[in-house]
């Protein structure tokens, strides 16, 4: 399948996800910080996905579908993408809603993005020129947790551990 048609395919899963299964429903809470991406860290395994998951459903409790696009990439189709790969996805999906560009604020869950090589320089670009709130995912063991808001060269924002009881605001 061309790169093309998997993008699409994962904005459109990304705009329209599968509904939550059943789960233990966090009570952390992001607030919004203007220009600062926040960031998930933790091990495989520990609810990390599920956590994002619930954010965007949280956040589409007062937005649009579209304003809130959830994006996994531990998808073996994306193994080699590229930093200029990754921009395609977000002008096609400025391409289909232009009337956001600037003018709504976007909410991206990027999951896994640490699949991406340079995946730090995207996020800190959207940050910088796009009306966005971003919150990544992030498992690997190369990047430790205090090193992930420093990667972001002051965009990020490290929020500690999140438990089932706790709130970050």
């Amino acid at each position: 399948m061309p790169l093309h048609s998997i993008l699409n395919e994962k904005l459109n899963e990304g705009i329209d996800p599968r509904p939550l299964p059943k789960m233990t429903l966090r009570d952390a809470k992001l607030p919004p910080v203007p220009g600062k991406a926040h960031t998930v860290i933790g091990m495989r395994r520990v609810g990390k996905t599920v956590y994002l998951r619930q954010l965007q459903a949280d956040r589409r409790k007062t937005l649009s579908a579209e304003r809130s696009v959830f994006i996994s990439f531990d998808d073996d189709r994306l193994a080699d993408l590229n930093l200029d790969q990754l921009g395609l996805m977000l002008e096609e999906y400025y391409r289909r809603y232009p009337e956001l560009r600037g003018r709504e604020t976007v909410h991206w869950f990027f999951d896994e993005i640490q699949n991406v090589s340079g995946w730090e320089r995207f996020v800190r670009r959207v940050l910088d020129t796009e009306k966005v709130e971003i919150v990544v995912s992030e498992s690997s063991a190369r990047m430790l947790s205090r090193e992930v808001h420093t990667s972001l060269r002051g965009r990020g924002m490290y929020c500690g551990r999140c438990s089932r009881s706790t709130t970050l605001a």
